[in-house]
């Protein structure tokens, strides 16, 4: 029997345990939540990128590793680091990553995805509490250093105003082959007018 051509699957996402992340206290604030995973980072020799989900009363709901990245940095996406967040009904969350370097210096990408997660929580409605980057012993808070919040989404009021990406655009900015050579031929017959070439001789070169 043929597949149905009009057929449109039906899916379902869940949330799979993990092993979790075991502690001495009670983790019952976000201060909690930073010291349990400062002592569970601190053996990785690369970066971690974690996000606490927080209920309305700043309590964690839970916790996710969402990368595991390179010496120097971590790769994430807010896509990624929302999945949790909106699959746990999240009030807001926090993220936390750790700089096996004990460097607490917020790095380029540091500050990159600070930024895009603040103004992606703010257009779901999840905001983000904060943005810790953890030491062996010591950490930084965007919040604590009054970073966040960087800058507050703008929306368009006017439908003129609003503005669909569109993938083409990249792709315009790029010259071909064709467009080279042609660019090359105007530059050529340019250069033996003033030398008293003849044209024919010059498309005879290229």
């Amino acid at each position: 029997m043929a597949d149905n051509a009009y057929e449109l699957k039906n899916v379902a996402i869940r949330m799979v345990s993990q092993p979790s992340f075991l502690s001495d206290e009670k983790i019952e604030t976000p201060e909690a939540a930073v010291r349990v995973l400062a002592k569970e980072f601190a053996d990785y020799d690369r970066e971690v990128l974690s996000v606490v989900n927080l209920n309305v009363k700043g309590k964690p709901i839970n916790a996710s590793i969402v990368s595991m990245g390179i010496l120097d940095g971590s790769l994430a996406h807010p896509r990624e680091i929302l999945k949790t967040a909106i699959l746990s009904n999240a009030a807001q969350i926090l993220i936390l990553h750790n700089h096996p370097s004990n460097e607490l210096k917020p790095s380029r990408y540091d500050i990159q995805i600070t930024d895009r997660m603040q103004k992606a929580c703010d257009l779901i409605g999840i905001p983000l509490a904060d943005h810790i980057i953890l030491g062996r012993d010591n950490y930084f808070s965007f919040r604590q250093n009054e970073i966040l919040p960087l800058d507050k989404v703008s929306y368009a009021e006017r439908i003129e105003d609003i503005q669909f990406s569109n993938s083409k655009v990249a792709e315009s900015g790029k010259t071909s082959i064709l467009e080279k050579m042609k660019d090359k031929q105007k530059t050529v017959e340019i250069n033996s007018r003033e030398k008293g070439v003849r044209t024919k001789d010059v498309q005879s070169v290229l």
